[in-house]
């Protein structure tokens, strides 16, 4: 079961969920043309958006970071919403 604990993607906004005691964060991570994906974000990182929106482009900006370290393409799809 997931809980939404931040935003709404069906309003073009980021969407935060709480899934088996992990964090996801759901995102149109597209240029040219929309490219959904949900990864999973720490604690901290959900607090710094809850505290403040205009958070939430850094946090991704690191988010995506971490990904293309880990050898992640973070501007390929990894879900889709219903």
């Amino acid at each position: 079961m997931e809980i939404v604990k931040f935003g709404f993607v069906s309003q073009g906004s980021v969407q935060i969920v709480e899934r088996n005691s992990k964090l996801f964060i759901r995102y149109d991570a597209g240029a040219h043309q929309v490219v959904w994906r949900e990864d999973e974000i720490s604690k901290e990182e959900f607090l710094i958006i809850k505290q403040n929106e205009e958070n939430i482009e850094p946090v991704l900006f690191k988010l995506q970071d971490r990904l293309i370290k880990s050898g992640i393409v973070p501007n390929v799809s990894n879900w889709n919403p219903e």
